[in-house]
């Protein structure tokens, strides 16, 4: 397998290596302000964002540099969630329904947010193909097309699909997009550090302490808030205990380049997951791949990297591979993000976003802002962090048990 232009020991996001670094301060003792947001990701980025443009002061804080990790791991899509089928036959229609609205909401939010703060982030509006190369799953994509156009997404079966290979059946979401997405968050950081508002970076979090005003403890003292946001991909606080209703797994990406072009379009095949899309370079059109889930604690990712450019030379006229980065990310028990208030008044969570961050993770923002500003949200209910009952889960395993043999019978 030929390749070249890469280091295959090292790892390098796209979105890292172009785009500027920053520097912002550490944490300086005896501030307060109204809200404290753990984690400087695309939910921690959105929600101060959001809450600054609603007139309260904000202080990012995180443990590394803002916008790293998980964020930059991604591949920077911007499209609706795929499996609403799955949805359905767990938690039921309306919040299928719910779950669809919100991802058209959060894409529309994205679009808004940079068209009023005149982002410079390749932002290209464009349309994704769900599909599956093998024929025998016709009759399944049937089935979730025909849920996504009664939940009102923009979408059409088409005959076929504008990919330099033979694939079976696929559905078609208009008017979805994608972007740079660490071009998208720095601007925005540019937004919030100032006027009373701040992001502080290498500061890492050991603590709240409750009371009305709530405080919170780092490596380099304490800032006080009334209200706090846990924004990292993991809760850092979490007492309600949903890293057990959390199941993380890893994802590897890579960048690479083909003699002859490739269509204007997103693509995911979703049985095993690979997914695809363009960026402009320096060097011209680059072609970005993804897939290989695995386990987040995986010792050798070469494993995964090869496997990943194995299929890459299989599907297309590869020229050279030129990044390789990867990431992380949690499901939850019921395929929905964790997003609201804990149980401890005015502490807010953010996570499990299920490789759909850039959706998900505004959806946060925008609900989280609402919540902290009194405003009613829609959304809030199906998001909540507490609705991992007893009976809640007991609902999840017989609807899982009855899907599952609907699956073994199809």
């Amino acid at each position: 397998m030929k390749n070249q232009g890469i280091n295959k020991e090292t790892e390098s996001s796209f979105w890292l290596e172009t785009s500027p670094s920053t520097k912002f301060p550490q944490l300086k003792e005896g501030l307060k302000v109204d809200v404290a947001i753990l984690g400087g990701g695309i939910a921690g980025i959105t929600t101060a964002t959001l809450l600054k443009e609603a007139g309260y002061n904000v202080a990012v804080i995180e443990a590394d540099r803002i916008v790293k990790d998980v964020t930059v791991g991604t591949t920077g899509k911007i499209s609706v969630s795929a499996g609403y089928s799955y949805i359905k036959y767990k938690l039921g229609k309306d919040q299928a329904q719910s779950y669809a609205n919100a991802n058209m909401d959060a894409l529309d939010k994205i679009t808004e947010i940079i068209r009023i703060h005149d982002i410079d982030c390749e932002f290209h509006r464009l349309p994704l193909y769900i599909y599956n190369e093998s024929p025998k799953l016709t009759s399944k994509f049937k089935r979730e097309f025909n849920l996504v156009k009664e939940l009102g997404l923009p979408v059409s079966f088409p005959d076929d699909v504008p990919l330099p290979f033979k694939t079976g059946p696929s559905i078609k979401y208009d008017n979805q997009a994608q972007f740079h997405p660490r071009k998208y968050l720095l601007s925005l950081s540019d937004y919030i550090d100032g006027d009373g508002s701040y992001i502080f970076e290498k500061t890492s979090f050991i603590d709240v302490k409750e009371g009305n005003v709530k405080e919170v403890v780092t490596d380099h003292g304490s800032i006080m808030a009334d209200n706090v946001v846990i924004a990292t991909n993991t809760p850092v606080y979490d007492p309600d205990e949903l890293r057990n209703h959390l199941h993380p797994e890893g994802s590897f990406v890579i960048g690479l380049y083909t003699n002859g072009n490739f269509p204007d379009g997103m693509f995911i095949e979703n049985e095993p997951v690979h997914t695809y899309r363009t960026t402009p370079t320096d060097k011209g059109q680059m072609i970005i791949v993804a897939g290989e889930h695995s386990p987040v604690d995986v010792k050798d990712k070469n494993v995964y990297y090869d496997r990943l450019e194995k299929y890459a030379y299989q599907h297309l006229d590869v020229k050279s591979v030129d990044y390789r980065w990867s990431s992380h990310d949690s499901t939850t028990d019921d395929d929905l993000p964790i997003i609201g208030e804990t149980s401890q008044k005015g502490v807010y969570v953010a996570t499990g976003f299920g490789f759909w961050g850039m959706l998900n993770g505004t959806t946060a923002g925008m609900v989280i802002t609402d919540l902290i500003t009194g405003k009613e949200n829609q959304y809030a209910d199906i998001f909540n962090p507490l609705r991992f009952t007893r009976e809640h889960m007991a609902i999840l395993k017989m609807r899982s048990a009855i899907l599952n043999l609907i699956l073994f019978f199809m």
